[in-house]
């Protein structure tokens, strides 16, 4: 999949509330749908498998897909849902969304059927998953659905990105989790990069996130470092760096400033922070930026 050259096609977003007697006999559909089981219970079957969903759940059917989808429980669902393609192509306007399994397809329907890029890492997303951080996607999901219903000015523009955003949370997630053997890592290593995130305003100690966390200093680097590819102490400094950077080139802070708002003790213990990092010091790079 050529990551710089996404530009998705929203073909449908809507959020349904469906009747307990609602369901989708096997079929083939041409795109990408993403599913979000808001409420109630589904069966739903992927290529003769059979996964049991409840609230909180998302189900990903690709392009070719054989599946079939049955409410249980007698209760009515919940279900937002989107279906795409990856790309804009020339038929994406002509074609809608299909309900026909495979063999009442025509020669040119079957032609419709997209390719399927993401069944393969590092771009591989399941049939059947539940998110770490449900909140993200949730509110991705429903701001472009909103979009996509009242088409407010350069709507456009605001789906893809919206779309694009889960796509990369939800692949994001699956990288991460394939890279643990055990069930909470993830979501505790998740919980200490956003403590991370949130305080790049200030010195932070290896000593306070093993206590923080409850986890021995020597475990969370192992970890930390299976998943993110640094510790957390290297994860730190380069958001500082980076913040850093920014703020040096595009803005006229005095350094001294910038030292104080990102926690370093003087501007001395900040220059050598980031020579060491950048190879020139902070009023060097401020030099060479405005040239």
């Amino acid at each position: 999949m050529m990551i710089e050259n996404l530009s998705p096609f929203i073909r449908v977003a809507m959020d349904s509330v469906l009747e307990a007697s609602w369901k989708i006999d096997e079929r083939v559909i041409w795109d990408y749908e993403l599913l979000y089981l808001m409420e109630g219970q589904l069966v739903v079957t992927v290529e003769d498998e059979e996964y049991n969903g409840k609230a909180g759940d998302y189900f990903f059917f690709k392009p070719g897909q054989r599946h079939s989808i049955q409410i249980i429980g007698g209760a009515r669902i919940r279900q937002p849902h989107v279906h795409f393609d990856l790309y804009v192509q020339p038929d994406s306007e002509e074609i809608g969304v299909s309900f026909k399994p495979l063999s009442q397809m025509n020669a040119k329907e079957r032609g419709w059927i997209r390719e399927n890029e993401l069944s393969t890492q590092p771009f591989f997303i399941p049939n059947h998953f539940r998110p770490v951080d449900p909140l993200s996607i949730e509110q991705a999901l429903f701001e472009l659905i909103r979009e996509f219903e009242t088409k407010p000015p350069f709507y456009e523009l605001r789906i893809k990105g919206c779309l694009l955003t889960i796509l990369s949370q939800i692949m994001r997630e699956q990288y991460w989790g394939s890279k643990m053997k055990s069930d909470g890592h993830m979501e505790m290593l998740s919980k200490v990069r956003t403590y991370i995130d949130y305080n790049v305003h200030r010195s932070i100690k290896l000593g306070e996130l093993s206590e923080r966390f409850h986890i021995s200093k020597f475990y969370l680097i192992h970890l930390f470092k299976n998943m993110y590819q640094m510790t957390p102490i290297q994860y730190h400094q380069q958001l500082r760096m980076e913040k850093a950077k920014i703020m040096i080139q595009y803005t006229y802070l005095p350094l001294q400033d910038i030292a104080e708002q990102l926690g370093y003790s003087n501007i001395h213990a900040f220059s050598r922070a980031f020579k060491a990092n950048e190879g020139c010091s902070p009023s060097e790079y401020r030099s060479y930026s405005a040239q």
